[in-house]
């Protein structure tokens, strides 16, 4: 090769080179570096195609054209417009492919020119060449040229012009590189536009930078109103401005964080000259060129503070409700236990004095007398054992209910509790059987206060046991334990109202309909007897079938009692 077309092959190398390195678009690096191949090689035109925007598997002509003589190539030029080459299609779809240069030395002569079959586009044109240009990997673009007449290939122009394509390649990468960053950055945007929290951004400088559709709503200014102006102006309550300049300058001059890669409730300020509660949360980029960047996710919680004071006043409201109802249990409980003292003395001399005047002491009775004076008798001892339990539910809500466990012998309990109760089964002719077990023994027990337990449980068998039914006592050994059981024939208990039957004064539906006797205290009060003994008191009922109670107490005082 002659030595002067070497160097104007390696000035062309440069010349394409200088290109490469000015332009930011392929586009704008296609016409200079046409232009100078053309110049170089004596070729007569050149073109650029690049990928179809929307299937990048086809590449298509642009309208970057040069023809050293304008007009000469007309024909190819027109053929050429919308023409769409695939992948392996024609020149620039092998070029394409390969990712290598074609060159077609006579294109008259030559299958693969398919635009040959469009009218005029032969017209004057004699050889061929397509040379890629590569980016990451790829064709990102095909430059072509023609000459007047064919051609042999030229393997050192090959050479050269791959070399030619190769800083053409840098140019597309920068250029995709470009588009990344500004797909990245819009990307980003539309991601933080619809951030449900606002999005704040400010440079070092104090400017805001960054504002997206959330902070529009929060801080009622909009992205063109905010971009720009003083952050601290904008959205710092005035109280807070002072401390917030010497936050951002002890940060850049110390890098001391007290904000920073936190987050933290504060107020803010709002366009309508308003401060309110959010929730922020701010970090720093650092930028070589800009210096930092301070970003934040600001959460308007003035809802949440709302619903905080709201139920911090319900709160308050409550405890002051409950801590009223405990002083007023307190006074119904003394009043209870005052009432109950002050009926115990009076109640007992007039008991006294019918036993009195019941014996004749006080002269002889007739028969008409005496009956009177047994139901003032009974009513006396109900007036008497009503007292009596409201006299031991105030121990209890007063915590000073005691048991006094001894060695007792559990079957002079069980007896005493059936002849406690035989006159009053009598007199609703129910029979009133007891039963148990041989060897029953002793067990540690308030002997009193247990024999009350059963009697409150018999008591109330009779009360809900129609005239001519069925009360059984009975007792057995069961392990460590001894079961007790109350089973009556009656009315049973409505299932929606077991799970209330050990509650104080609670009286059932059928209890309240039917005008029973009783104030409710009966149940509750054996709940805390047989509990006392470190033992269960358990209820199986069936409506119209009757009703089992089931006292479980271990023979041995429990350790903790």
């Amino acid at each position: 090769m002659p030595k002067d077309r070497e160097l104007v092959l390696v000035s062309l190398l440069q010349e394409a080179t200088r290109i490469a390195n000015e332009a930011d678009d392929i586009t704008d690096a296609g016409l200079p570096v046409i232009k100078a191949v053309c110049a170089a090689t004596g070729w007569d035109a050149g073109h650029l195609c690049l990928p179809d925007p929307r299937d990048r598997r086809v590449f298509v002509s642009t309208d970057i054209w040069y023809e050293v003589e304008p007009g000469s190539f007309a024909g190819l030029r027109a053929a050429s417009t919308g023409f769409r080459f695939t992948y392996g299609g024609g020149v620039v779809g092998q070029a394409a492919t390969t990712g290598r240069p074609v060159w077609i030395p006579a294109v008259a002569e030559d299958r693969n020119f398919v635009r040959a079959r469009l009218a005029g586009a032969l017209e004057g044109v004699g050889a061929a060449i397509a040379f890629p240009v590569i980016a990451r990997g790829v064709t990102a673009a095909v430059l072509e040229f023609f000459t007047r007449e064919p051609a042999a290939p030229d393997a050192r122009l090959l050479e050269i012009m791959a070399d030619v394509g190769i800083q053409l390649g840098r140019v597309a990468d920068r250029m995709a590189a470009t588009q990344a960053v500004r797909f990245g950055a819009e990307r980003m945007e539309r991601i933080l536009d619809s951030c449900v929290e606002a999005f704040v951004a400010m440079d070092e400088g104090g400017m805001i930078t960054g504002w997206n559709a959330a902070a529009e709503k929060v801080f009622g200014l909009s992205k063109e109103e905010a971009i720009g102006r003083r952050l601290a102006d904008t959205i710092v309550p005035p109280r807070f401005r002072e401390a917030h300049h010497l936050g951002i300058g002890r940060f850049l001059t110390t890098g001391e964080k007290r904000v920073l890669d936190n987050r933290i409730e504060i107020s803010a300020w709002h366009a309508n000259g308003y401060e309110f509660p959010v929730e922020l949360a701010v970090w720093a980029v650092p930028d070589p060129m800009q210096g930092w960047s301070f970003n934040a996710f600001v959460h308007d919680i003035t809802d949440r503070k709302r619903t905080e004071d709201a139920l911090r006043a319900a709160y308050e409201h409550e405890r002051e409700a409950v801590s009223r109802l405990r002083e007023l249990d307190v006074a119904k409980s003394d009043f209870v236990a005052t009432v109950s003292h002050e009926f115990r003395t009076p109640l007992t001399n007039v008991i006294g004095h019918l036993e009195v005047l019941a014996s004749g002491d006080a002269g002889e009775l007739n028969p008409a007398q005496t009956r009177m004076l047994q139901v003032i008798g009974r009513n006396s001892d109900r007036l008497r054992a009503l007292i009596e339990d409201l006299l031991t539910i105030s121990k209890v809500e007063a915590g000073v209910f005691d048991l006094e466990l001894v060695t007792t012998d559990l079957t002079e309990v069980l007896v005493a509790a059936h002849a406690a109760v035989e006159a009053r089964a009598s007199r609703r002719d129910h029979r009133l059987e007891l039963a148990i077990a041989p060897r029953l023994g002793t067990i540690d027990a308030d002997p009193e206060q247990l024999r009350r337990a059963l009697v409150n449980l018999l008591v109330n068998a009779v009360n809900f046991t129609p005239d001519g039914g069925l009360i059984e006592l009975t007792a057995k050994l069961d392990g460590a334990d001894v079961v007790i059981k109350v089973r009556d024939t009656g009315v049973g208990i409505d299932p929606a109202e077991q799970g209330q039957l050990f509650t104080r004064f609670f009286r059932g539906t059928f209890a309240v309909r039917e005008a029973v006797q009783g104030a409710g205290l009966g149940l509750a009060i054996t709940k805390t007897i047989v509990e006392g003994h470190g033992g269960e008191v358990a209820v199986d009922s069936v409506v119209g079938a009757g009703t089992t109670f089931t006292v479980r107490i271990p023979r041995e005082r429990p350790l903790w009692l």
